[in-house]
């Protein structure tokens, strides 16, 4: 399937999507206006030689999921003024988005990561919702597709462990990297909706006005809410509630169980984002804990994290149980 990459990074007759405030006092948020039609701008990140056919396969996916594939296809030779182009272009998108095989790739003048860890560590630290998607076993890819260097196999190793720690789905053929797409972007646009992009040709130019005259509002609002907030003594008895890196204990059961414990801030880090405007569904945050802790039995290297993996109708759970 012939697939042209390039998309521009400003899409004709389209415009993001506006704020819609909710009438409910003192920030009920519903952050994004859902009745318009929109599409998802995504930032696809990997090495290109030895990926072009799987990023033409990402991106036709992405094109079916009514998303907007941008990459390195927009830019000119990898330099510094590409690089700063580039973290232009992701801060635009909604969703990041990582392929990754048997190579770790160029770096830039510099700096000891790559182009594509140069990207992923921008789009993190800037808070951008991403998907990894790993080979499951870059030993078995063609020697022209692996790294030669010892120097770069280490830090393509090190990379792969630091992208297991999120979002990250493993596949091993163009029918597994197919289905991972579908999954994943549909995950992060229930999950993590973001603002997209609409016709310019459905936006109310008196409505708008109204709402962002609202929004205005509502900020100044909350801000006069935070500094009183930030004024008050904290309550007494703060310090004997579980927080932090304590820990909880998860359980989950399918034909037996499975038990880890986790910690707390990285279950309020996977649950708190979806309690904004108007919450999401319990399936929703058993979903959300589940991921957590698969990545962390994947981390820990634990024999039972098999079971734990999304896609697979065996690892759905019959219950999910929390207990001190």
């Amino acid at each position: 399937m012939d697939i042209d990459p390039g998309f521009p990074i400003s899409h004709p007759g389209l415009t993001r999507a506006p704020v819609k405030l909710s009438d409910e006092p003192f920030g009920r948020f519903n952050l994004y206006d859902y009745s318009m039609d929109r599409r998802y701008q995504v930032f696809v990140s990997s090495t290109f030689e030895d990926l072009r056919e799987e990023r033409a396969s990402v991106i036709g996916c992405l094109l079916q999921l009514d998303c907007f594939p941008t990459g390195m296809e927009l830019f000119p030779a990898a330099d510094d003024d590409s690089l700063t182009l580039i973290k232009s272009v992701i801060d635009d998108s909604d969703y990041y988005l990582v392929l990754l095989a048997g190579r770790y790739g160029s770096c830039p003048p510099g700096d000891e990561r790559s182009f594509t860890h140069v990207e992923y560590d921008y789009a993190v630290t800037s808070g951008k919702p991403t998907i990894a998607l790993l080979h499951s076993n870059p030993g078995l890819l063609p020697a022209d597709k692996t790294e030669r260097s010892d120097d770069g196999r280490r830090r393509l190793d090190e990379f792969r462990e630091t992208l297991k720690r999120k979002n990250c789905s493993l596949w091993k053929d163009q029918a597994e990297l197919t289905s991972a797409v579908f999954t994943g972007v549909q995950h992060l646009k229930k999950t993590r909706p973001s603002v997209g992009w609409i016709r310019g040709s459905e936006l109310d130019g008196e409505g708008l006005k109204d709402e962002l005259i609202r929004l205005r509002r509502e900020i100044d609002s909350l801000n006069g809410e935070l500094a009183v907030a930030k004024l008050r003594a904290a309550p007494e008895g703060l310090e004997e509630l579980a927080q932090g890196a304590d820990a909880t204990k998860i359980t989950i059961e399918f034909e037996g169980s499975f038990s880890l414990s986790v910690r707390w801030d990285s279950l309020m880090r996977a649950i708190l984002p979806l309690t904004f405007g108007g919450g999401a569904p319990p399936e929703a945050i058993d979903a959300a804990i589940i991921s957590t802790v698969r990545k962390e039995a994947i981390e820990m290297e634990l024999p039972m994290s098999g079971y734990l993996g999304l896609g697979s109708r065996s690892c759905v759970p019959k219950r999910l149980q929390q207990g001190l």
